[in-house]
């Protein structure tokens, strides 16, 4: 390890560099941006990857698995709140036209419906319901769709993330299949 105040003290000129040095590398190390704290993952969540068309990026989001029907069915409801990189990734046993409704959840959410192939066909908004609301709307995919990832409200957007853009990680040699 450097010691930077001995580096200082000996020699004039050096006292630049290590300044210019210190500098380059909180720059360096800001570079990445932040990333869920391990103590946010829950066990067991995969880390997928988005290709955004817009940027030419490639955007990491750590999703719960939700590939049995009882975790299907219980999603995100009853969640206060999700760490910003965080998401549940819905594995359906075919394709197949696929509608969510928002009963019982805290929190606003974005979901992106994905085909076969783990390309999105379509985003959409999901408003928290109020409290008292006895109806629910469906927000249904416009077509038949093997997946669906659900996120905090605006992350797509955020990410420059796009109907078309594809979603990559999730199909490697664990298999992550519906049961």
């Amino acid at each position: 390890m450097i010691d930077f105040t001995t580096l200082v003290q000996r020699s004039p000129g050096k006292r630049e560099l290590a300044i210019l040095t210190m500098g380059l590398l909180l720059i360096l190390s800001a570079c990445e941006g932040p990333r869920p704290s391990r103590a946010n993952v829950r066990p067991g969540s995969h880390k997928v990857q988005i290709e955004s068309s817009e940027s030419g990026k490639k955007v990491e989001v750590w999703c719960e698995i939700a590939a049995d029907p009882n975790r299907r069915q219980n999603g995100l409801m009853h969640r206060t709140s999700m760490p910003e990189d965080m998401g549940m990734l819905f594995i359906f046993p075919a394709p197949l036209l696929q509608g969510f409704w928002m009963k019982n959840c805290k929190i606003s959410l974005d979901i992106a419906y994905l085909d076969d192939n783990g390309r999105i066909v379509d985003i959409l908004k999901m408003d928290a319901p109020r409290p008292g609301q006895v109806s629910f709307p469906r927000y249904r995919s416009s077509q038949k769709v093997r997946y669906a990832l659900e996120t905090n409200v605006g992350w797509f957007a955020q990410h420059g993330i796009q109907v078309g853009d594809q979603v990559e990680g999730f199909r490697g040699p664990s298999g992550l299949k519906p049961r």
